[in-house]
């Protein structure tokens, strides 16, 4: 099995939802993006409580993240299998440097959270809407509009999740939204309609397929939360990005 094919399956099982999305993005974005997804992957796993035996607490991810942060930035070595993916994909442009950087910097912010929704918002929008926007950027996506969009679609997508997986996520310890469920329902269907205001150019398309599962998950009822997503999603997904 090669490394590409090993990482690719791995992805689809820690991230199944942005793995089948990405499945309808053309080459060479493809391979890119499943970089981008593993690397989004590992940097999650920092924020697990007690990673670290030697660093109680948040400080083992902070740690962990600020590793990361100095291989991005060319001051440590990439003594990780999956650095000198990341690495080569930033360098041939695939990424941008300080789009990922900001991912990180929306991890970190979840290992230090602040108890008002606009620092959770403005989390969201660098986290999961960083990780969007950097597939667009794959795609090579240059108009600031739509990329802003698509961040709002990553947004939209990552909140309509903590909606579906709030106990799951709560019992790891992740950092959820301060505030009432049908608060973040708002939040999250704020996010929807602003990445929908407008057309979307056709190539770029694909790049908005998260957007399918957010509006399943908005419609879904508080006695849904936490089920195994079902067919019925992956087939919505599967049909529009055929469609696409």
């Amino acid at each position: 099995m090669t490394q590409t094919h090993s990482l690719q399956e791995t992805v689809k099982q820690t991230d199944p939802d942005r793995a089948l999305c990405a499945c309808f993005l053309p080459e060479p974005a493809r391979s890119a993006v499943f970089v981008l997804l593993a690397f989004h992957n590992e940097i999650t796993r920092a924020l697990t409580p007690g990673r670290s035996a030697s660093v109680a607490g948040p400080m083992a991810g902070f740690v962990r993240l600020q590793w990361w942060r100095e291989v991005l930035e060319g001051t440590r070595p990439p003594e990780h299998t999956l650095a000198p993916l990341v690495l080569e994909a930033v360098q041939q442009g695939r990424f941008k440097l300080e789009t990922l950087l900001s991912v990180l910097d929306a991890r970190e912010a979840e290992l230090a959270p602040q108890p008002e929704p606009t620092g959770w918002q403005s989390m969201m929008l660098t986290g999961s809407g960083g990780l969007q926007s950097a597939v667009g950027e794959a795609l090579g996506l240059q108009d600031a509009a739509l990329a802003m969009r698509l961040r709002l679609c990553g947004a939209a997508y990552g909140a309509a999740a903590m909606l579906r997986h709030g106990p799951v996520l709560a019992q790891s310890g992740r950092y959820l939204y301060p505030g009432p469920r049908e608060e973040l329902r708002l939040v999250a269907t704020d996010f929807l309609h602003k990445a929908l205001a407008g057309p979307i150019p056709p190539e770029f398309r694909v790049a908005f397929l998260p957007l399918v599962l957010a509006k399943r998950d908005l419609r879904r009822g508080a006695e849904q939360a936490g089920r195994p997503r079902g067919i019925t999603d992956k087939l919505a997904v599967i049909w529009a990005g055929l469609k696409g």
